[in-house]
């Protein structure tokens, strides 16, 4: 990692809310409690390097899609701070915030949902970069040709729809057309969790010759650690809204510091492994509604402690690159 980081995220929350209907303002004011709140992301505090691969892993519901879609800046946060580059985005211009939002583009789980059926591939690709200045509406078709060549697609195709595409095809789609603004930082949220074993292989190539060509940095979501180990430099371990441990990925699958990651990686697919019981997390992810006091890991840990139900651990130095969240490790500190 750099001295000065691609993306900084401090303290940064994401709340929730809905908004009452007629019935519940009246309700309200006449003493009944306020709608619920979701805290998706609870203080989250995160680095990532120029060049790197970041993978962000947890159980569905955790809120790493909710976090991915606070750097693409599909989400506004609710709190916390947000650098890019060495600048806060509270600090933007309009043209530092255009630029921002072109350099950090976002790669979605089902690339059918995420493209515009009514268009042409030729539109879905060459639109944005025309739209945003980068080149005239004059070069749209060799552009489009080139990034279609770039991940893969033959340009002859240029003028079909999205249906007329496999999964795998149209995630390509959705890689130039991310591609075409050319970023600098890319949001992959389950990029090849939709796809068949054999074209995900394909497409993780793919983004690991992008990253090789042109230099990109990646925020890599997923629940697949077999995807996250392939991809990534450093892995961040997320539960119920916060960050539980950081570290290499080498360092992460060679020796996990907090239970939950144990649990994950204990389970994990590995060749080699034999045959085993399956041992699943006992209990149920809590509810981001009323996440469990203390350490929110508590009510599943098979190593929960009395201080773990009353006082949440701080996400703290273990080692060299590693940060873990765990009252576990507070001897070892």
């Amino acid at each position: 990692m750099t001295a000065q980081p691609h993306v900084v995220l401090e303290d940064v929350s994401k709340l929730f809310t809905r908004k009452p209907d007629f019935a519940e303002r009246i309700a309200i004011s006449l003493g009944w409690p306020e709608p619920p709140v979701v805290r998706a992301v609870d203080g989250v505090s995160l680095e990532i390097g120029h060049g790197e691969a970041l993978g962000l892993v947890g159980e569905s519901g955790c809120g790493k899609s909710t976090l991915g879609r606070i750097v693409a800046g599909v989400h506004a946060k609710s709190g916390g701070r947000f650098s890019f580059d060495g600048k806060e985005e509270a600090d933007w211009t309009k043209a530092d915030a255009k630029r921002a939002r072109l350099d950090i583009q976002m790669i979605f789980q089902d690339p059918m949902s995420s493209l515009n059926p009514r268009k042409r591939i030729a539109d879905i690709i060459g639109e944005a970069p025309v739209v945003h200045g980068l080149i005239p509406a004059s070069q749209r078709q060799a552009a489009v040709a080139e990034l279609m060549r770039e991940v893969g697609l033959d340009p002859a195709y240029a003028r079909r729809f999205p249906h007329q595409f496999s999964g795998g095809q149209r995630q390509r789609i959705g890689i130039a057309r991310a591609l075409a603004v050319e970023p600098k930082f890319l949001v992959c949220d389950e990029a090849v969790a939709a796809l068949d074993v054999s074209i995900q292989a394909q497409v993780l190539n793919l983004f690991m010759d992008l990253r090789e060509r042109r230099g990109l940095t990646y925020l890599f979501i997923s629940h697949d650690l077999g995807v996250i180990e392939q991809l990534t430099d450093r892995v961040a371990i997320m539960y119920l809204g916060q960050i539980v441990e950081v570290g290499a990925t080498r360092d992460i699958f060679a020796g996990p510091a907090h239970p939950y990651t144990q649990a994950l990686l204990e389970e994990a697919p590995r060749i080699g492994r034999g045959r085993r019981v399956y041992a699943p997390l006992k209990g149920e992810l809590p509810s981001p509604l009323a996440p469990p006091p203390g350490c929110r890991f508590h009510t599943r840990c098979p190593h929960a402690m009395p201080v773990c139900k009353t006082e949440a651990p701080a996400l703290k130095q273990i080692a060299a690159g590693r940060i873990a969240a765990c009252h576990l490790n507070d001897k070892a500190t």
